[in-house]
C-alpha cells in the first residue's frame, strides 16, 4: 500500500504530507460476512506555486495504473479529475483527486481478519 502511494506521488512530484495513516486501521467486512480490518493511507499535496495540470496528471496516472494491471475508473467531480484503481496486489483500491491546488492520493488495503480497534 505504501509502495503504491509512493509510486504515484513520485511521478506527480512535489511535496506530499500524510493526512492519515499509513497506520490507520478501519473496519471492513470479509467475504464470509465476518468483521475484518484494513489499512488506510491518505496523503496530500497543496499548490506551492508550481505549475500543475490536473487533467494531464490524472490521465498520466490513469495510464500508469492500467499498465500495472489495475481496473481504473474516472469519477465525475465538479472540483477536478478523480480516478480510482482496483486490483493492485495488496490494495483494494487507490484513488487520486487532482483538484487545482489540492491533490490527494488514498490507498486502502485488502480486508483481513482482525479487529481494527485492537490494532
Amino acid at each position: 500500500m505504501i509502495d503504491a502511494i509512493d509510486d504515484v506521488t513520485k511521478h506527480l512530484g512535489g511535496v506530499w504530507k500524510p493526512r492519515t495513516g499509513p497506520d490507520a486501521p478501519e473496519h471492513c467486512e470479509l467475504p464470509d460476512g465476518t468483521q475484518g480490518a484494513h489499512w488506510v493511507y491518505l496523503t496530500g499535496r497543496t499548490s506551492s506555486g508550481d505549475s500543475q495540470d490536473p487533467e494531464s496528471d490524472a490521465k498520466a496516472t490513469l495510464a500508469r495504473w492500467k499498465s500495472q494491471g489495475m481496473k481504473v475508473e474516472r469519477w465525475a467531480d465538479p472540483d477536478g479529475p478523480a480516478i480510482v484503481g482496483r486490483g493492485g496486489g495488496s490494495i483494494d483500491s487507490i484513488n487520486l483527486y487532482a483538484f487545482p491546488g489540492d491533490y490527494t492520493v488514498e490507498a486502502i488495503s485488502l480486508c483481513f481478519p482482525g479487529d481494527s480497534d485492537e490494532l
